[in-house]
């Protein structure tokens, strides 16, 4: 099982905008962390769409990513890590 966000173009923000994207990503995988999600795929679509999908294991990664690579789909694949940095992975 993952978990799945999609992206929408909604921009808001108290803070200025770089800064903000990178505290709410290190929120966002914190959380991912806290419920058992060890790492993180970031897929864009060959139609524009993008998700980012969180799995435990790379069996689950692997699974999620081979067939959006085979159409053309760009899959970045990271390892959460405690303090809520990822680091890049390659399949």
């Amino acid at each position: 099982m993952s978990l799945i966000l999609t992206y929408d173009n909604h921009a808001w923000s108290w803070e200025p905008g770089e800064r903000q994207e990178l505290v709410l990503e290190v929120r966002l995988n914190l959380l991912a962390l806290e419920y058992g999600y060890r790492y993180r795929l970031d897929i864009s679509a060959t139609n524009g769409l993008e998700r980012v999908e969180f799995v435990r294991t790379l069996r689950e990664a692997r699974f999620i990513g081979m067939p959006v690579r085979r159409s053309g789909g760009l899959v970045k694949f990271s390892k959460i890590y405690d303090d809520g940095t990822l680091k890049r992975h390659s399949w």
